[in-house]
Order: C-alpha cells, then structure tokens, then sequence
C-alpha cells in the first residue's frame, strides 16, 4: 500500500518559515500544525524526507513525522510541528548551544562552518548536563549521526539539530532533552535524474556515490568541507564507541524486507522505478559499511 498524499486547503495556509532556502511555510490542518515543504523541480526532495522518517522509525530514532502532501498543485511533504508552545517547550538550535558554550563559537556562520565538529558538540552538551544525562543525550546525537549514515543525508548543519527546552510548571525550573531529529530531505539521491541513477547502478557504483557527500559536521576546525556522513560515523566510533554502539546494532538488524517496504510504499508518480532502485542501494551499501564497524 501507497503512502497517503495530504492535500492541504488553500485557507489552511499560516506564516513563511525563515530557516532555510526551500520555499516552505506553516499550515494548521484539523490534526495539528505542520511545516509544508516543497520540492525543488527535478528532486525526490519530497519522498526522501518521507522515506527518511520511516527509516527512522525502523532503527529506532526519535524523528519529526512527515507525510507527503501537496498544495495549490505544488508537491511536497508536511513535517508534524514538534515544539508545544503552549506548553511552555521552545526549540534551541545546535547554533545557539554551541555559540552560548563554545568560545569563539560563530553561530550565525552559514557555510563551512568547520567549528561544528563532535568535539564541540560534545564539549557544549557536557557544560549543560551532567555524566550521565550527558551521556544520555550524546548517544541519541550520536544515533542521528549513525542515520544520516545510512541515508546519506549530507545537510546535518548546526540548524538542523537541536535541543528541546521545557519550562515548569512553576516557571522557575528549565528541563532539556533532545529535539526529534528532522529536515532530512538531503538524502536517498533525491538530487539524482534517473539516467545518472541507471548509470551509477549499473555500474555498481553506489558505494562511490554514498561515500562522496559532505556532510554538517566537520572532522576538525582545519578541514575546508564536512565530512562524508559514513566516513564521519567510521572515525567517530573509534573515539566515542559507547555512544554509537546502540543505534549501529539497530542499523544492523534492520531487515531488507523492512527497507523494501519503506520504499516501495512511495508512490509511482512522486518516485520513479530508478529512483526506488537506487535509494534502496544506497540504503543496504551504507547498512554493510555501518554493521562492518562492529565487528
């Protein structure tokens, strides 16, 4: 069975989201407010942050809902807002940690910026927490990164992650705790045209193309560009073993039949036979890589 297509009324239409370059905008529908997102012509952008939640979903990471959508004839997809304000919760930006906790931190840099590393990371969660909430949080950071991996999602910039901030009941007290991760659109070759993905799988040549993207986070303050999500995950389970061990078990006991289903469940006119094929190896190529780290 299909994903279902939400089309969304006219009038449900609220504000303009300002974070990011995609035209995007709030919609409050009869279940909720959700954050419409367009996709770019030519791009999957659409169907892979679909598919990425379901991922998600699968290895056990806390991420926003999604579900593909379309409106006034524009396709794209819906993300579940996620922040209750009315609840007294706000959502703090990586950025915004990092710049209160890091010194000489920029956090209004947008590109390159090569001070987003795991070491500060996780310096700047370690200030705000104590060992064992701290160790808590990083692991589950450390469980996003590992999903990025298996993606291939390259857009895990300071903005795109986050900490959840809940005032009390008595407004003087403060708790934090990890935002569900989202914004994974840059990923499953959404920006690939099928000719290239035919010649890729052909080719065998996905494992190329898995291991080239430069990912948000940098491997130290020197390097030009991020690095490749799954060479990051390589490297920083190395030094911070404990924290990567538990979501890379769950990537490794994912099932293809699990990953199939996933990606089969796209609909043919948002996702191509190609474009299936390839994201499906994409997905198992990145999966052999991750599992080899706990041998």
């Amino acid at each position: 069975m299909s994903y279902p297509i939400v089309t969304i009324p006219p009038d449900a239409r609220e504000d303009t989201e300002q974070l990011g370059s995609k035209p995007k905008f709030w919609v409050l529908l009869p279940d909720g407010r959700w954050l419409f997102k367009e996709a770019r012509p030519n791009t999957g952008e659409d169907w892979a942050e679909k598919a990425a939640a379901e991922v998600a979903r699968a290895i056990g990471i806390h991420a926003a809902t999604v579900e593909l959508a379309s409106f006034a004839e524009r396709r794209g997809c819906i993300s579940r807002n996620f922040v209750d304000v009315e609840a007294g919760q706000a959502l703090v930006h990586g950025n915004e940690i990092l710049g209160m906790r890091v010194t000489g931190y920029d956090k209004g840099k947008t590109f390159r910026q090569s001070d987003h590393t795991l070491e500060n990371i996780d310096s700047a969660i370690r200030s705000l927490f104590d060992e064992e909430h701290a160790d808590g949080i990083l692991t589950e950071l450390a469980g996003y990164m590992v999903f990025d991996a298996l993606i291939g999602n390259t857009d895990r910039h300071h903005e795109n992650w986050g900490l959840l901030l809940q005032v009390q009941s008595d407004a003087r007290a403060l708790t934090l705790s990890v935002a569900p991760s989202f914004d994974h659109a840059s990923s499953l070759g959404r920006e690939l045209l099928d000719e290239r993905r035919a010649e890729l799988l052909a080719a065998d040549r996905v494992g190329w193309y898995v291991g080239k993207g430069r990912g948000g986070i940098f491997r130290g303050p020197e390097e030009r560009h991020g690095e490749n999500p799954l060479r990051f995950v390589q490297l920083a389970a190395r030094a911070y073993s404990s924290f990567f061990r538990p979501s890379l078990e769950r990537v490794a006991a994912l099932s293809p039949d699990e990953v199939h289903q996933i990606i089969e469940s796209i609909p043919g006119d948002r996702a191509s036979r190609p474009a299936k094929q390839f994201a499906q190896a994409m997905i198992f190529s990145a999966q052999a890589s991750l599992t080899e780290i706990l041998k």
